[in-house]
């Protein structure tokens, strides 16, 4: 991630796509098959801006909300010992997963692979004769045949208690993989239990997001979508201070954060948010200057430096923010301002309306083909030249609109705060949170 990084390419993503696409080992850095078009140089694109905002908002708050469960918000019943017992067995299924790499790496390991192709090779050797002797079509050697079986017996004998020995390292690993997933699904359902009642932290959290006109998007399974995200960020810098005496009200009794570092905790997360929306802000101007660009990559370098602070990962959109958008503003003629996916967003919300509308339609092909008609009638350029028509006669004759004193000040508390902001993440680049060390 840093300047000295290899930049990907193509060759590099068809290799790493075929490696994918061939084992079933974990993805050489997320890559999982070849590139759809891998004639198309690595140069000619240009970043989802609105879907990198999306993203990387959406991991920091899934960030907050984690930390919230795990580190204040009360226990449920029986939540403390799940919670302490699953590092225990996440350090259970390391050990084990190495102990079986070194073994199948080491002596044994090569001879217990040895023994059980040969007992393999056997085995299917005496179902090919069963089959021949069923056809008639079998000649007999009797003293090769023995030989081979005393071979067999003699292998199947030295396989024995290295295939148990093995087959223990892998029961073993599967049942505490099997407990870990339990425990996970048991911790899921207790955090949709607690988020349910009126007093729980995140409750009152989504309160006050809720008065900025933030919610929850179904269409976005579960998430914050794109103007949400942006509300988010826009707020940050009071939202932030709120939350910070949620959390300071309503931690449980064994909480390890002290108010202090809960404090500490929601002004990086603050000064996060503040970075990423002075980064998205400029990546969005059109016809961007050399000194936008410049600023730009100050301000981003200050975000992901935060970020890493937070632990959050370094996911490949963050990597686009980082490494791309900056050469995309200055080489990409009008910027990335004018190129931005928010067709993608209102088809999202167009489509939520047109299933709401035709839901009470039973059979799926005549209600497809309503919303079809539907769909045809309302982009025909006819009816969309007369609605233009309409709108224009219908719209009020309004004097021109004055400058909003409230939204100028608060655009330039927004601007003033990016760079203490980037200030503060200089001043604590090495710094550790006390929520990460608990």
């Amino acid at each position: 991630m840093d300047e000295n990084s290899e930049m990907w390419t193509m060759d590099e993503l068809v290799r790493c796509g075929i490696i994918g696409e061939s084992t079933n080992d974990e993805p050489m850095l997320g890559i999982k098959q070849r590139p759809w078009w891998p004639f198309i140089p690595l140069t000619n694109y240009v970043s989802p801006l609105l879907h990198c905002e999306i993203g990387i908002g959406n991991v920091i708050f899934e960030l907050l909300r984690d930390i919230i469960n795990e580190h204040i918000e009360i226990y449920a019943p029986g939540e403390e010992s799940i919670r302490m017992a699953v590092p225990a067995i996440k350090q259970i299924i390391a050990v084990t997963a190495k102990q079986r790499d070194v073994w199948d790496e080491s002596d044994e390991g090569e001879t217990w692979k040895t023994l059980k192709r040969a007992v393999a090779t056997q085995q299917k050797r005496r179902r090919l004769i069963v089959d021949c002797i069923e056809d008639d079509r079998l000649i007999v050697d009797s003293i090769e045949d023995e030989q081979r079986e005393a071979t067999y017996t003699s292998n199947m004998i030295k396989l024995t208690p290295l295939q148990n020995f093995r087959d223990n390292m892998v029961n073993k690993l599967k049942k505490a993989r099997r407990t870990l997933t339990d425990h996970q699904a048991k911790l899921k359902e207790m955090r949709k239990a607690k988020v349910r009642g009126q007093q729980s932290i995140e409750t009152k959290v989504f309160k006050v997001l809720k008065e900025i006109g933030v919610e929850l998007s179904s269409y976005h399974g579960g998430s914050l979508n794109g103007k949400d995200i942006k509300k988010v960020m826009n707020n940050a810098s009071h939202i932030f201070d709120q939350f910070a005496a949620i959390f300071k009200g309503g931690k449980r009794e064994e909480c390890l954060l002290a108010d202090s570092d809960i404090d500490l905790m929601c002004l990086h997360f603050r000064e996060v948010y503040v970075l990423w929306d002075g980064a998205f802000s400029l990546a969005r101007i059109i016809n961007p200057t050399d000194e936008d660009a410049e600023t730009y990559q100050t301000i981003i370098l200050a975000a992901v430096s935060g970020s890493k602070i937070l632990q959050c990962p370094i996911t490949p959109k963050i990597h686009a923010m980082l490494r791309h958008v900056q050469w995309q503003m200055k080489n990409i003629p009008g910027g990335l301002g004018d190129k931005m996916e928010d067709w993608v967003e209102r088809q999202h919300q167009w489509g939520m309306r047109q299933r709401r509308r035709f839901r009470t339609v039973q059979d799926p092909l005549v209600r497809a083909l309503a919303r079809e008609k539907a769909t045809s009638r309302n982009t025909h350029p006819d009816v969309l030249a007369q609605v233009d028509a309409t709108d224009t006669g219908n719209k009020q004759k309004l004097s021109e609109k004055k400058a909003d004193a409230i939204s100028t000040r608060q655009k330039l508390q927004r601007d003033v705060g990016r760079f203490q902001a980037i200030k503060y993440f200089a001043d604590t680049k090495e710094q550790t949170l006390p929520w990460a060390e608990v």
